[in-house]
């Protein structure tokens, strides 16, 4: 069974106002119509980073990864619980970094700690971190409101993050020194991307980050909003390589002038990559894939 399968054995349990478990976060109502934005992340070593790294960057790449959702959500990080599982042994040195990572991430997105949990394993480290954050629009930024005609866009530049994971895995890249060390940071403290909040606020209709692969990530929003995602094959570089943790949202193409002077003003880099349409899935210039992305294996 693979994540996607457990998932959905787990539907019946979200309830009404579930999202139906269809998205990066969910919401908690609030008094004033602005509620408190929720989404949890679990790193394992040896899967969602290389072993003997449990310091300082395990620790911002975990917390800079679970706050992307929020991101993606247009909302303003509030706080975070802990819940984490040190391998039985661990050196005290180890401890020390991941408390400084944390104090460093956490300090940059003014976004503190409120609680969680410890616990020792005989297995690898494990650790979970669960993000809250405030709304930032009347209306909750879901992966569902894609609409027909809508343009598709995506902020920044793919493909870094994943030749960063090959050069942490000792495997041969072709990049120059500055796209090397680019690399190198865009994996291992990826930037959740709050300057993005509020053009996704006020253009947006909908959201996601994009963690698991591009085209991957497309599909999920394509389901989501019961649309096709027909996406230019020559935007798309590297459409499989995971952890880019950029936004890949739709907006109305009357506003695409407005957005794009936007973008620029607030010195964001946005691709307009494709167009929805009626259908369901992703196509390639107009060419129905099944992109497969990373999935769990349980």
């Amino acid at each position: 069974m693979n994540e996607i399968e457990f998932i959905d054995l787990l539907r019946p349990l979200a309830g009404p106002g579930g999202l139906n478990l269809d998205d990066d976060a969910g919401i908690i109502p609030t008094y004033n119509n602005r509620g408190i934005v929720t989404s949890t992340d679990t790193m394992v070593e040896g899967i969602h980073f290389p072993r003997n790294r449990r310091g300082g960057g395990f620790a911002e790449r975990l917390l800079r990864t679970a706050l992307s959702d929020l991101a993606a959500k247009a909302c303003k990080p509030i706080g975070y619980t802990l819940n984490i599982s040190w391998p039985t042994g661990t050196e005290r040195h180890w401890y020390e970094g991941f408390v400084r990572g944390l104090k460093e991430a956490q300090t940059e997105f003014e976004c503190y700690l409120i609680g969680g949990d410890t616990t020792s394993t005989s297995g690898p480290l494990v650790v979970s971190a669960t993000v809250f954050g405030l709304q930032q629009s009347p209306h909750f930024l879901s992966r569902s409101g894609a609409q027909i005609g809508d343009h598709i866009y995506f902020s920044g530049r793919l493909g870094l993050a994943a030749m960063g994971l090959m050069i942490l895995q000792g495997k041969p890249v072709t990049l120059s020194p500055e796209d090397f060390a680019a690399a190198e940071e865009a994996y291992l403290r990826p930037v959740p991307r709050f300057d993005l909040v509020p053009l996704l606020s006020k253009y947006a209709t909908s959201s996601c980050d994009i963690s698991d692969g591009f085209l991957f990530d497309a599909v999920r929003l394509a389901k989501a909003s019961q649309r096709c995602f027909d996406i230019g094959k020559a935007y798309v570089p590297n459409p499989d390589g995971g952890d880019d943790y950029e936004i890949l949202f739709t907006a109305s193409p009357h506003v695409h002038q407005s957005l794009m002077s936007e973008a620029q003003s607030l010195g964001v880099s946005l691709t307009h990559c494709g167009v929805v349409k009626a259908g369901k899935g992703v196509a390639l210039d107009g060419r129905s894939i099944r992109p497969e992305g990373y999935r769990h294996q349980f």
